[in-house]
């Protein structure tokens, strides 16, 4: 491989970095809240857009049917969910980000003077090439796998299995509220489970992204050390001590 060759990818890899630093400066995703009309419930969704508090007012059972109270959560998150995506639609700024993604382009066409990979910071340290193969097969599949796998949903119940609340990484997929167990009670006892539901569903979907954010570092070290890697051979290929 040449040296031409090396530089280009360590370009693209400085161009990535600058497109994803681009991206990261703008406006995050704030926090929605929404509530019926009737006063019965509110839903608070988090800047990732998970559910994040759910509460049932006192007096529901005036307005709502027992049996309506867990469709009513979901349709009150579709909605908050909306407006919160909408408010940070309207306020990502398109030009200054395309601004910031054209000059990190013009940036990586107009560095011709990168200096060789195996002296670049950014990349990591060579490795046994078979090691580095096995681990790269491993992951390979392991990438294959995960995107035949059907989504990942996560179901936390109350500690009487009353209440249910439903996740998957985009949001609130279903909520279930017994309708004669919520009529025995009354709404403090409801928040209370739908509270230990929601932690414990919120809980699975958060130990998922922690283990995905760990084979995305994983692949991330892995590139870096293959590069790294091929630079060693480059080097030693183009050593005057060579044969």
């Amino acid at each position: 491989m040449s040296e031409e060759i090396l530089a280009r990818l360590q370009q693209i890899q400085g161009h990535a970095l600058k497109i994803q630093a681009a991206l990261q400066s703008q406006p995050q995703p704030g926090e929605g809240r929404a509530s019926d009309p009737r006063g019965c419930v509110a839903v608070v969704v988090d800047p990732d857009g998970l559910p994040s508090r759910i509460d049932v007012w006192t007096g529901w059972q005036r307005h709502v049917a027992a049996e309506e109270l867990g469709s009513l959560v979901v349709r009150l998150y579709g909605e908050v969910a909306a407006q919160a995506m909408q408010a940070w639609s309207e306020s990502f700024d398109l030009d200054a980000w395309r601004s910031r993604a054209e000059a990190a382009r013009a940036d990586g066409q107009e560095d011709a003077g990168l200096p060789p990979l195996a002296q670049a910071p950014a990349f990591g340290s060579p490795r046994d090439l078979l090691t580095l193969t096995e681990e790269a097969l491993k992951a390979l599949k392991a990438t294959r796998d995960q995107a035949a796998a059907p989504p990942v949903t996560a179901t936390g119940w109350d500690g009487e299995r009353a209440v249910s609340i439903t996740l998957t990484p985009g949001g609130l997929q279903g909520c279930t509220i017994n309708p004669r167990w919520a009529l025995r009670h009354g709404a403090s006892a409801i928040n209370a489970a739908l509270r230990e539901a929601l932690r414990e569903a919120r809980a699975a979907i958060e130990e998922h992204a922690a283990r995905r954010r760990a084979q995305a570092q994983g692949l991330d070290d892995l590139a870096r050390e293959a590069l790294a890697t091929l630079a060693r051979f480059q080097a030693v290929h183009n050593s005057p001590e060579e044969g």
